[in-house]
């Protein structure tokens, strides 16, 4: 189900590949229109701040390089979070200043993201909505360090992971609507399906559950293998969905339905932390560090590109 279909940008050598001083590549995503990639990580064997690099699809020509290292980018590709703040995607410039960010979720159509920060309040990792238009913040959620963060597509729900739990919370008001449990381990990555109606949520320990919002039921739990869970990825029409793993460095293609995998491939020496799907749903992109594993981590990265076979169709 997932065919290897090459590799975009950078394009050194591999005895160049040593020269890079940054660390591997953690983060990669689509745009809208399926024409551009973001990625961090070095563009070339000199590049060492592996902040956010712009490349066209499928050739992986550089278009741009922005400041900051990408923690997630808004849906319609206006803002990026970064650790120094909330940014423009036109230049760079910095709407929100969020010290230390460390999780972050956009409200789609609002000029507001979610932050989960370590410098800033009394109430380290406690998310709130923040203005984009203002820097401020809005409000608050709970009371507790939350460990990721996801947004509903119709922007009306706040999921945050905690330890063996996930709080549901109504994004306009600040009620916490419902908690989930079960998940015995950290929730580490959330995801929202397309339809808003399945939370698909990632432990520290290689857990993948795949939630119904509305019945607050668990619809499948998938063990995977390896460690940490990157934030999943839902295909366009939700029948998928994608996640990498930490420690193996594998990216894996899970059915939503029957919780049964699909694909896997090992993509990293270290990491996958990061996938995503192309908006036809026919290609997915995961970071890759080649295999390269010298200390500290792997030196610069590529993107590896996979074709996506067709789902077989609905029957009835």
């Amino acid at each position: 189900m997932l065919h290897p279909a090459g590799r975009i940008g950078f394009g050194w050598a591999d005895d160049l590949w040593k020269q890079s001083k940054f660390g591997w590549m953690s983060f990669v995503a689509f745009d809208p229109s399926g024409r551009q990639i973001a990625s961090d990580g070095a563009t070339d064997p000199t590049d060492v701040d592996g902040t956010l690099s712009l490349w066209s699809f499928p050739a992986g020509k550089l278009i741009r390089k922005l400041p900051g290292r990408p923690i997630a980018i808004a849906p319609d590709w206006r803002y990026y979070a970064t650790t120094e703040g909330i940014r423009q995607m036109r230049d760079g410039t910095i709407v929100a200043p969020t010290t230390g960010t460390v999780h972050a979720a956009f409200v789609p159509h609002r000029e507001s993201a979610v932050v989960a920060s370590w410098g800033d309040g009394p109430d380290p990792l406690m998310p709130r909505l923040v203005d984009l238009t203002t820097g401020r913040t809005v409000r608050g959620f709970g009371s507790h360090r939350a460990f990721a963060l996801a947004v509903s597509p119709d922007g009306s729900l706040l999921a945050a992971g905690y330890w063996d739990s996930i709080a549901l919370w109504d994004l306009r008001t600040g009620h916490l609507l419902a908690t989930l449990r079960g998940m015995g381990r950290y929730v580490r990555s959330l995801a929202f399906s397309p339809d808003g109606r399945v939370l698909a949520a990632g432990s520290d320990l290689a857990t993948l559950q795949l939630w119904d919002v509305h019945r607050r039921t668990l619809r499948r739990q998938i063990e995977l293998e390896g460690a940490q869970i990157s934030t999943p990825a839902f295909s366009p029409d939700g029948r998928r969905v994608a996640a990498g793993t930490y420690g193996n460095g594998t990216a894996w293609l899970v059915d939503t339905r029957s919780g049964k995998v699909l694909g896997r491939a090992h993509v990293s020496g270290m990491g996958c932390g990061s996938v995503a799907f192309s908006p036809d749903g026919r290609h997915l992109i995961t970071p890759s560090t080649g295999g390269l594993v010298t200390w500290p981590y792997d030196r610069g990265g590529t993107v590896r590109v996979f074709r996506v076979s067709p789902p077989p169709p609905t029957k009835g």
